[in-house]
């Protein structure tokens, strides 16, 4: 839990704007895997990505940003339990992350990560 607290500090004082709110949180007890988890969604809604031939931003498909918001958790869950696995979605994951996006749970998402990323050691 040390390794993500100091993950999302380093994060957010990149970040000037969040690096306040990075230490109120911390300060406050606010869980840190909830924490990165909404932050890897808030990123992910900048990415503009775009759906199928109607080129629809995927930011205004509820359904999928909340599958969005369900791979943020597990991305995030996995990284707090020691995995080593960037929290956030990778500009290019487009392709990875629409096998998951529909899942209907987060540990069913955490374990086709676990399946489909072999390489993924725990630190």
């Amino acid at each position: 839990m040390t390794r993500l607290k100091l993950l999302l500090s380093m994060f957010c004082i990149s970040l000037a704007a969040c690096a306040e709110e990075a230490t109120d949180a911390l300060e406050d007890n606010i869980d840190p895997v909830q924490q990165l988890s909404e932050w890897c969604h808030a990123d992910w809604q900048q990415k503009d990505w775009k759906m199928g031939e109607s080129q629809m931003l995927a930011k205004d498909n509820d359904a999928f940003s909340e599958g969005i918001r369900k791979v943020c958790r597990a991305r995030a869950e996995l990284y707090a339990e020691g995995y080593e696995i960037y929290p956030f979605i990778a500009d290019d994951a487009q392709r990875e992350i629409y096998t998951m996006v529909f899942s209907a749970t987060v540990t069913e998402i955490k374990s086709h990560i676990r399946e489909h990323l072999p390489a993924l050691n725990k630190i």
